[in-house]
């Protein structure tokens, strides 16, 4: 003998509508945070690598102004020296990325504006800007007169 069951409506247990929408919900708000997250990271990593890169170019700057001629005091402008002379930049980097900002002489006690007699030391400023303009970078190179 076989006996049928009845159906029974609360035996069958089933998700409503309101529960797939709470899910997708959830789901949704992981997945925007996540690909907030990684176009953050995305970001940093290309501002770390701007300033890695300027950093690079500073100190290949300060040695080739280092090794260039000494100009007197007097006579010597933001021009005097050149600070990618020999340099090689990085791709996407020009030459108007890398400039001396600053140049000070020594006047016995301090570094002031170029005074009228050459204290024979300078202090000269470079600055690198990366190409898309989000990070600069600075260094002071003190120069002394051979002489």
């Amino acid at each position: 003998m076989s006996r049928k069951r009845a159906f029974d409506a609360r035996n069958e247990r089933g998700d409503t509508l309101v529960e797939l929408l709470i899910t997708i919900t959830v789901v949704g708000i992981s997945f925007v945070a996540l690909l907030s997250g990684l176009a953050t990271a995305i970001r940093l990593s290309a501002t770390h690598r701007g300033q890695a890169n300027a950093d690079v170019v500073l100190v290949s700057a300060a040695e080739s102004v280092k090794n260039q001629s000494y100009v007197a005091c007097p006579d010597v402008t933001l021009l005097s020296y050149d600070p990618t002379q020999g340099v090689t930049l990085p791709s996407g980097w020009s030459s108007s990325d890398v400039a001396i900002t600053s140049v000070k002489g020594w006047n016995g006690t301090a570094f002031v504006s170029c005074p009228p007699i050459d204290g024979k030391l300078q202090l000269i400023t470079i600055t690198a800007t990366t190409p898309d303009g989000e990070s600069t970078e600075n260094v002071d190179v003190v120069k002394r007169s051979s002489s």
